[in-house]
């Protein structure tokens, strides 16, 4: 199993990074939309767990693109953002058609509701 984790604070992907390893996922990290692409392209992830608010491009910038690759079109993404999902908007059926199959919120989920989901979501693909 392997993870991309797209999350601009190192402390933060550091942290998550190491937790997955801990459950025997193999965790990549990239901390802008373009290294996420690139290290996707290096080693196709089973799942993406993305932070919307990176730099140069967003995270929908970001879906968009790697949504875009027929290879990657069917992996899942789970947004882990500061995001809320009243910020992120009601009109978001992009979700379904790019495969993103849930959101939570930083301030209020635990790092060890993120390794559920994520586990959980292995377990359904």
């Amino acid at each position: 199993m392997r993870v991309l984790i797209v999350e601009p604070s190192k402390d933060l992907a550091g942290i998550i990074s190491e937790s997955f390893i801990q459950e025997d996922i193999i965790a990549d990290v990239a901390h802008t939309a373009q290294a996420g692409i690139s290290r996707a392209d290096k080693n196709k992830p089973d799942i993406v767990v993305l932070e919307l608010l990176i730099s140069e491009h967003n995270g929908l910038e970001f879906i968009h693109e790697f949504k875009s690759y027929h290879d990657w079109f069917d992996v899942p993404i789970i947004i882990y953002s500061d995001l809320s999902s009243e910020e992120l908007g009601r009109a978001v059926g992009w979700r379904e058609d790019m495969n993103i199959i849930g959101h939570l919120y930083k301030p209020t989920a635990s790092l060890k509701e993120l390794k559920e989901y994520v586990k959980s979501a292995f377990d359904e693909n």
